[in-house]
């Protein structure tokens, strides 16, 4: 059997955050690989789509995410 993978979608929960002058919006969450797809944004202008570690996320929105983690 096919393990299936776990994705969660972010995207209608508008949740992001700021780094670097720019404003990063989650799309969705691989919890098997706890990797998170990613739209980037620049004074409102779209950037580019790409991934990030779940690590790497700020612990608010770690603990919206994961309510184990505190």
């Amino acid at each position: 059997m096919a393990k299936s993978k776990k994705i969660i979608d972010l995207s209608k929960d508008n949740l992001s955050f700021e780094e670097r002058n720019q404003t990063i919006k989650l799309l969705t969450f691989k919890i098997d690989n706890m990797t998170l797809d990613i739209s980037i944004f620049e004074k409102e202008k779209f950037i580019k789509n790409s991934t990030m570690v779940f690590a790497h996320l700020p612990k608010k929105l770690k603990a919206k995410l994961n309510p184990t983690v505190k």
